[in-house]
């Protein structure tokens, strides 16, 4: 796998036959664009930069690639076997996303081999990346078809024992205009990881069985935000990492008016649900909302968690598709 000493900005566009389309960018190997066409015309249901240069020092990771390990790393370190690996502190004394230099930050190659409707990003992350062991080939890769689904596949190997957790951090906004807050969302978990004040997991799962933040049945983002739930209080809106269930469909976002809706499947153990509320220029709160299937926060430091250490031989690899379904497609379903 090639290492990538290009720092140009390149973006790669996957169309299917419908016209329907995907934008993407090999800094951060992002997730810039996904415009359908609708009856009432082409609507993009992501949040993204008018100019592709301003991604270069964007502080939301939007629409990134984000790795080693995404979310929080208490005291930005961890041990394995013994030896203590002290990473990034890019977000006070912790490790958020992997660091200021992560994967999010780093110009991708794009591999020139596979079908028209994939685009497949690489990286290779040297040993001692941002503190992190090991050197690790990653790679990112986008599948877009005739159906409306996006599949994202992530994937690395390593030379050294290391953690890797990777996740997409795009913003989906799925009205025409306004912010996400007339959405709907169904997420398939009673559960939620209780965090402290720095959001960094205890360790512990919440039941949140008919509480303001179960999504069992879908509610309104309003609602939720509203609730006045201690929880959103303490974390200052929706910021939680779900708990999913086994289930062909595990979280669901709905429009406003209801012509359009994401379905969610995902590999992952965990999703994590950040409603937008601390965009800011050129954005504005609740734009967009992230659902990111992942590996728990801080696992390599909470061993009661699904493990994200990756051993020389071993495969990574995490899937998540992301299908839209507006009025006129229903027959898919």
């Amino acid at each position: 796998m090639s290492h990538n000493n290009s720092n140009n900005l390149e973006e790669q566009i996957l169309q299917n036959d419908h016209g329907d389309r995907i934008t993407l960018l090999n800094f951060g190997a992002r997730l810039t664009g996904i415009e359908l066409q609708l009856s009432d015309g082409p609507r993009n249901v992501i949040c993204g930069y008018k100019n592709n240069n301003d991604y270069l020092n964007d502080p939301y990771f939007m629409g990134a690639s984000v790795g080693r390990t995404c979310n929080r790393i208490a005291g930005a370190q961890f041990e394995i076997d013994g030896t203590k690996y002290l990473l990034d502190a890019n977000e006070g004394k912790n490790n958020l996303h992997g660091g200021a230099g992560g994967f999010h930050n780093r110009y991708w190659s794009i591999d020139k081999t596979v079908p028209k409707n994939k685009c497949r990003f690489t990286l290779q992350s040297l040993d001692g990346d941002q503190g992190y062991p090991g050197t690790v080939d990653a790679s990112v890769t986008y599948c877009w078809t005739n159906e409306r689904e996006l599949t994202i596949l992530v994937e690395a190997k390593t030379n050294k024992k290391t953690h890797v957790n990777m996740t997409n951090h795009a913003y989906f906004n799925l009205a025409p205009k306004g912010d996400v807050l007339g959405h709907r969302l169904y997420v398939n978990s009673q559960q939620i990881l209780e965090v402290n004040e720095e959001l960094l997991p205890t360790g512990k799962l919440l039941d949140i069985s008919n509480s303001a933040l179960d999504l069992q049945k879908s509610k309104l983002m309003q609602d939720i935000v509203d609730s006045q739930d201690s929880l959103i209080v303490r974390t200052g809106g929706i910021d939680f990492n779900y708990v999913l269930n086994n289930s062909n469909v595990h979280a669901e976002l709905e429009s406003p008016n209801g012509d359009l809706c994401m379905r969610i499947t995902t590999t992952c153990p965990g999703l994590q649900i950040y409603g937008g509320q601390k965009l800011g220029v050129p954005f504005s709160p609740y734009d967009g909302m992230c659902l990111e299937p992942q590996h728990f926060p801080d696992t390599p430091n909470i061993s009661s968690f699904p493990s994200t250490l990756l051993m020389p031989g071993e495969h990574y690899s995490q899937s998540t598709s992301y299908r839209f379904i507006s009025d006129c497609w229903k027959l898919l379903e």
